[in-house]
């Protein structure tokens, strides 16, 4: 005797337990890694927005330090000049301001006339913790580039805003560990500070031309 419909051959109840679908666990762990997979995604956008931003922030307030030496140099008449440190262990800028002077004080100027003025306005590059507490910074001044062209890393760059507006022609470079880039430019004429996305290069001015 044929039975029908209980001794089917491998390839049919294969196929029908094909047919039944998933089970409530497949399902499951299925969204489970959807939603650890989106959790990733977000937590990655998050930290790379994060990132972003923080390098943007601290390029708008080199641009607006700078603005306000320029801005000090013209109202008190006198040569003011910016520091920039690259050590890799100390990462800061800051300016040399002309002394304020009481009343009796004698001060003998010197060739540098360092003994003249007083450093002031410090701002220390950011730094973040890692996993094993070390200290890395979050956002650092790679280099620094001039009109002509030419780029430089040395540990201190100084650069002095006159009584007239003007400053040396340069553009500091910021980034960080995403490898993103801003730049502030200091106009060579004005001495104002403009903040770009990126890797700005250096264009010729017109009347330089």
């Amino acid at each position: 005797m044929i039975s029908k419909g209980h001794n089917l051959p491998g390839g049919l109840r294969a196929a029908r337990s094909a047919r039944r679908g998933f089970t409530l666990v497949e399902i499951t762990m299925v969204l489970l890694l959807l939603g650890l997979l989106i959790v990733i995604i977000v937590v990655s956008s998050y930290f790379a927005f994060r990132n972003k931003e923080q390098l943007k922030d601290e390029a708008r307030s080199l641009a607006g330090f700078l603005e306000e030496v320029r801005t000090l140099s013209a109202i008190n008449g006198k040569r003011y000049t910016v520091e920039y440190s690259l050590e890799e262990d100390a990462q800061k800028y800051f300016v040399w301001a002309p002394r304020k002077v009481e009343p009796g004080d004698v001060v003998e100027p010197t060739s540098e006339d360092e003994e003249t003025r007083v450093a002031i306005g410090f701002h220390t590059m950011p730094t973040r913790t890692r996993g094993d507490g070390s200290l890395v910074y979050a956002v650092w001044i790679d280099h620094i580039a001039f009109g002509d062209g030419t780029t430089t890393d040395d540990a201190t760059v100084k650069i002095d805003f006159m009584p007239s507006g003007g400053s040396h022609w340069h553009l500091i470079y910021l980034t960080n560990e995403d490898g993103e880039f801003y730049t502030v430019e200091v106009n060579p004429f004005t001495g104002a500070a403009e903040v770009y996305p990126g890797e700005l290069k250096p264009e010729e001015p017109e009347r330089l031309k």
